[in-house]
């Protein structure tokens, strides 16, 4: 009894201390001003998360011009649409000049503060985060992120994340971010090579499936009657290998990496035409499997007769 009353009392004082930090967590993510820059390519694009209360009855539309023409003192804004969630409002940005220079794989970006988050209030709370491929090497004005206050959180898909949260003020005490960005060619050879490798992979599996497929019918005509049921079943392999593939594209940053590396259009062939020629594959070696099959029991048949 005595240990279950030490362990209740243990229990209670741990919600305690945890409490006040979870209560003042989520006032903070609450009031909190979401800034995305999304450095990702042909797309590159602010996103401004404002939670719903803090708009002071101001409409969206307001909103979003008084962010616009902020934006549209330094850059060229493209697309803008903005969309209500339960708890804030996104606002989006198309930004046709993110990127200041862009060459042999090198870029820089330069940031005023100023204009990003300038129309907010200098003691509001703000979390800026800047999303980048996995593939590029990024440093903040030649200096480490943390001596920036930015973080830099786990990411398991294409890209890479910085995030800073602090109150305006110390953000626009920076004046300019700059942001230098380096291809990592090595890595982006060896993953565009692993990558186009599974048109291989998907070649040779098609070729000894179907193959297979094709000497079981023959070897048992019974199995005729069976043949969709088989033909789904020996596809697997390959619809798995595309599978793998697409997951490979987004997981290892080349689908960014690609916008920001090659020029527009080009970027589009090297993503799409590795994945359309493993699909066009499939059908090449099992729809026609059929009526070869049909044509060779039909040979077999006739010379067992003769």
């Amino acid at each position: 009894m005595k240990k279950k009353g030490l362990l209740l009392i243990l229990f209670f004082l741990v919600v305690i201390m945890l409490y006040p930090k979870t209560t003042i967590a989520k006032d903070f993510e609450n009031d909190t001003v979401k800034v995305d820059i999304c450095i990702i390519g042909g797309d590159n694009r602010f996103v401004y998360k404002i939670p719903k209360h803090l708009h002071n009855n101001t409409p969206f539309v307001e909103m979003k011009n008084n962010i616009e023409s902020s934006l549209e003192s330094h850059w060229k804004v493209g697309d803008v649409r903005y969309e209500a969630h339960q708890t804030d409002v996104a606002y989006t940005f198309s930004i046709k000049d993110l990127i200041n220079e862009k060459q042999n794989g090198r870029m820089k970006v330069a940031i005023p503060y100023t204009f990003l988050v300038g129309m907010f209030g200098e003691n509001d709370d703000i979390q800026l985060r800047i999303l980048a491929s996995k593939l590029i090497d990024w440093e903040a004005n030649s200096k480490d992120w943390e001596a920036l206050g930015f973080v830099e959180p786990p990411t398991y898909f294409s890209k890479q994340e910085y995030v800073y949260e602090g109150e305006v003020n110390e953000l626009l005490q920076q004046r300019v971010g700059h942001f230098n960005g380096t291809v990592m060619k090595g890595q982006l050879v060896l993953h565009s090579v692993i990558y186009f490798i599974f048109i291989i992979a998907q070649l040779i599996a098609c070729i000894i499936l179907s193959r297979r497929l094709k000497k079981r019918i023959i070897e048992n005509p019974e199995n005729m009657h069976q043949f969709r049921k088989l033909n789904y079943m020996y596809q697997i392999i390959p619809l798995m290998i595309i599978g793998v593939q697409i997951v490979f594209l987004v997981m290892s940053g080349l689908l960014t990496a690609f916008s920001l590396y090659f020029s527009p259009g080009m970027d589009l062939l090297l993503i799409i035409v590795p994945i359309l020629f493993n699909i066009i594959l499939l059908p090449t070696y099992f729809v026609t499997i059929e009526s070869e099959v049909s044509k060779e029991l039909e040979n077999n048949s006739f010379s067992s007769d003769m």
